[in-house]
């Protein structure tokens, strides 16, 4: 009879230690009861498991949140006296006290009573406790024993007179509580089961140690926290977790981490093996508290702060993709923003990261990948209609693209990317007039011109900052057409239209100097020589190296070479050589001037 009993304890044991892991709190305190009836002599462990079960079990529903302090304190009294039966002498020979102590620090903290949680904790001596191998559920108690009294800490503020070693060690002991928490919340979840989740307490636990650094103006401290969080194996409940804190990384090192202050991340230690291959998954762990991390033989660790960033963003982007969810359907339309979020988050900073390196077709890939999830999304699609048009080569207005070119090809896709666009951000005025920048680089006046004519409405009914620009850019439409047509009512209408545009843009800004310049351009298309010259003067005087000023002052004072005016055409053809030696159009002006001024010989060391 005797054995058979203990082979009952023993099984009832084992089921209740299953439920633990699995979080079936029902279950478990059910089983508690039965062992209690049982066999009495395990009453203390009973105790402790009824008011764990009925403690977690609450704080499934209801989150330990300040609005949920009244309603925990209503409903958690039972939960607590359980728990304080398990406290006593029979609680200690039965070895279920300290961690009866560290679940009431819990309940207290629920409940809005830092002190008493923290006093708790004192009693189970956390801060003396052995780093040693523990169970799965013992590992996520003792995970948020430490995140519980590092919020506690945080929330009890110190007294204004309390001296400065105080405030500094009180700080030191809460960022030692979060870090402790957030190794042991990476290690509980690389131990765990596929289903069990981090909760609110131990994910703001693994973000708040790296805040409290660079609160106090370590900011190294910070990143290492960062690294060592990520450099973490990967495992089914830790992805959304890791997609915040490579977020944050990069954020961090955009802003903060400039020149001598960065210090490259060490090469992680090999794992010692005797075959001659070593796997993929290969890892270390330097401590029964410390998370396993990747020291995989062909790790790349980036020399410096800017592979760091793009390296962060790209991996936390692919996390993004693979979590998004594609489905359209109204039950899943709040998880579909949440995924979308995060992933416009990173998209943007990898866009911010990439296109100051001029590293477009990274943003291009990342756009690309990003439209399966974005249906219907203006900001992913802007941007990818930005992206497009940068990527486009750029070229002057008068000068189009080739039709079949290596250059045509991408300047449709842009122009086909920005239709689309367009239509999901009615008032967006920058879009249209890149989008009208585009066609008029293909060669579709009207089209561009449509486009522009619908900035320019958008920003007269708002009177925006871009009113001037709109006018200039449907002024180059205008100008473009006139050039084309052979109609003579339509070339005159479209001068009329584009002089009193450009007339316009200059009214609203006399210090844009591309609006003298197309000004200047038009009155010499019109034989006003005089006005194309004071037009030109403004275009110079308000930025002296604009290359199109240039051209137009040389051709201009061209016009009069034969007379005492040479030497002013030829000293803006040099001007135009100095400002851009790369440049085969000031040295094809010198060499026609010299010609002109019958000055063979200077024209073939001009050409030359």
């Amino acid at each position: 009879m005797t054995s058979r009993s203990k082979n009952a304890v023993r099984g009832y044991e084992t089921e209740i230690e299953k439920s633990r892991e699995e979080s079936n709190w029902k279950k478990a305190i059910d089983l508690a009861q039965q062992l209690k009836a049982r066999s009495p002599q395990h009453e203390s462990l009973a105790h402790f498991l009824i008011g764990e079960g009925k403690l977690e079990a609450y704080l499934d529903e209801w989150p330990p949140t300040k609005e949920n302090h009244e309603r925990a304190q209503r409903e958690l009294s039972e939960a607590r006296g359980y728990l304080t039966l398990a406290t006593d002498e029979a609680g200690t020979r039965a070895g279920v006290a300290l961690d009866a102590h560290l679940l009431l620090g819990k309940l207290n903290y629920a409940c809005g009573s830092y002190d008493d949680a923290l006093k708790h904790y004192k009693l189970a001596e956390l801060n003396t406790l052995t780093e040693k191998e523990l169970p799965v559920r013992s590992l996520r108690i003792v995970a948020e024993s430490y995140a519980i009294k590092g919020l506690c800490l945080e929330q009890n503020a110190l007294p204004g007179s309390t001296s400065r070693y105080k405030q500094a060690e009180r700080e030191s002991e809460m960022i030692r509580s979060f870090e402790l928490a957030s190794e042991l919340t990476l290690l509980y979840l690389q131990r765990a089961q596929s289903a069990a989740r981090a909760g609110p307490t131990l994910e703001t636990a693994l973000q708040r140690a790296p805040i409290l650094h660079m609160r106090a103006g370590s900011l190294a401290r910070a990143i290492a926290r960062y690294r060592e969080m990520l450099s973490a194996v990967e495992s089914p409940s830790t992805q959304a977790l890791r997609l915040t804190l490579a977020r944050q990384l990069a954020e961090v090192l955009k802003r903060g981490v400039t020149g001598q202050v960065y210090k490259a991340p060490e090469r992680p230690a090999m794992v010692a093996t005797n075959t001659l291959s070593r796997r993929r998954d290969e890892y270390v762990s330097e401590g029964p508290w410390k998370p396993n991390k990747y020291a995989g033989i062909n790790q790349f660790v980036p020399r410096n702060e800017y592979e760091e960033v793009v390296l962060v963003l790209l991996v936390g982007e692919a996390m993004a993709v693979r979590d998004a969810v594609l489905s359209q359907s109204a039950e899943f339309h709040a998880a579909r923003l949440h995924s979308l979020q995060n992933a416009c988050a990173l998209i943007d900073l990898l866009a911010l990261a990439a296109t100051r390196w001029g590293q477009l077709c990274l943003v291009l890939e990342s756009l690309e990948r990003a439209m399966k999830f974005s249906f219907g999304s203006a900001h992913v699609w802007r941007q990818r209609a930005l992206a497009t048009a940068a990527a486009a080569p750029h070229q002057p207005h008068a000068a189009r693209l080739t039709p079949g070119g290596s250059g045509w090809g991408a300047a449709i896709r842009a122009r086909t990317v920005a239709a689309r666009a367009v239509p999901l951000v009615p008032q967006d005025a920058a879009l249209r007039l890149v989008a009208a920048n585009t066609c008029y680089g293909v060669g579709w006046i009207e089209e561009g011109i449509e486009m522009a004519e619908q900035a320019l409405s958008i920003e007269e009914q708002s009177e925006g900052s871009l009113l001037a620009r709109c006018c200039l850019y449907t002024a180059i439409g205008h100008q473009m057409k006139a050039q084309k047509t052979n109609s003579r009512i339509e070339k005159d209408a479209a001068n009329d239209t584009c002089l009193k545009l450009l007339l316009r843009a200059v009214q609203l800004d006399d210090n844009d100097h591309l609006a003298f310049y197309y000004l200047g351009l038009q009155y010499m298309y019109l034989g006003m020589l005089n006005e194309a010259m004071d037009a030109t003067r403004s275009c110079l005087s308000a930025r002296a190296e604009c290359s199109g000023g240039l051209r137009l002052a040389t051709a201009l004072w061209s016009c009069a070479c034969a007379g005492p005016r040479a030497p002013r055409a030829l000293a803006a053809a040099a001007l135009a050589r100095h400002h851009y030696p790369r440049a085969p159009w000031p040295l094809w002006a010198a060499a026609a001037l010299q010609l002109r001024a019958r000055r063979p010989e200077v024209s073939v060391c001009s050409v030359v």
